[in-house]
């Protein structure tokens, strides 16, 4: 038999072989995280319009109304390197809507940190000719100006002077706030190819750290360009990462 067809035979019966681990390296170029919110008030979950709750300056308040947007969700490799950005990443986080989304397409690696942002950010704040989340029939831009609202806290409270109506509406670009937080386990797409991240969104840290807000000094605010206080606590206490799974 000549060296020709040798090499013919010894292609046929390897080709099964190739074309399997051809097939295992796709297998094992993607991954998926769930992430998952939990609104909160301290240990409470929140509730629309049917319980009340103390804010840390001791006011008591009820919320009918709660959104905030996050963007720009990224994983943070090991290696301190940033190796996974989310494309169009816009998520509207409603108490009586959305509270989850999909990071989709990760690539392989190990990843122990996640950074996101809340607002929209500046390319996409002044045009709100957009879809999805991003759409204005979603009650989130403003009547008067160009721009987004990227909190929105309406509800109602009892002061030790005063009571009324409580009505946060922060937007503007100087509030767009970015934050890093660590994971308190890796994810680890080497091992398993699907995660569950949860996180939890205090809305009393809305409230506290680092500025106290007195619901008799401060029921509303955030309209416009202008740095709001609420801006600088959700950039700081606001969101935690609770588990990945």
């Amino acid at each position: 038999m000549s060296k020709t067809i040798y090499k013919l035979l010894f292609l046929l019966l390897a080709l099964p072989f190739i074309t399997a681990c051809s097939d295992d390296e796709e297998t094992e170029t993607a991954g998926n995280v769930q992430v998952e919110i939990s609104n909160v008030v301290g240990n409470a979950p929140l509730e629309l319009g049917t319980t009340t709750y103390t804010n840390p300056a001791g006011d008591s308040y009820s919320v009918t109304n709660f959104k905030y947007y996050i963007s720009n969700v990224r994983l943070v490799g090991n290696n301190g390197q940033v190796t996974y950005v989310e494309p169009e990443s816009y998520h509207l986080i409603a108490q009586d809507g959305k509270t989850s989304f999909m990071l989709d397409e990760i690539p392989v690696g190990i990843y122990d940190k996640v950074e996101l942002s809340i607002g929209i950010d500046e390319k996409h704040n002044h045009s709100t000719d957009q879809e999805g989340d991003l759409d204005p029939s979603n009650e989130m831009v403003w009547d008067w100006d160009t721009g987004y609202k990227f909190l929105t806290l309406v509800g109602s409270y009892t002061g030790n002077a005063e009571s009324g109506a409580l009505v946060f509406h922060v937007g503007g670009d100087t509030n767009y706030k970015t934050i890093l937080l660590d994971l308190p386990q890796a994810i680890n797409l080497h091992e398993k190819f699907s995660y569950k991240l949860t996180m939890q969104a205090d809305v009393n840290e809305l409230f506290q750290s680092p500025n106290l807000i007195d619901f008799d000094v401060m029921n509303s605010g955030g309209h416009g360009a202008g740095p709001s206080m609420l801006a600088e606590n959700y950039g700081s206490e606001f969101l935690k990462v609770t588990g990945v799974n």
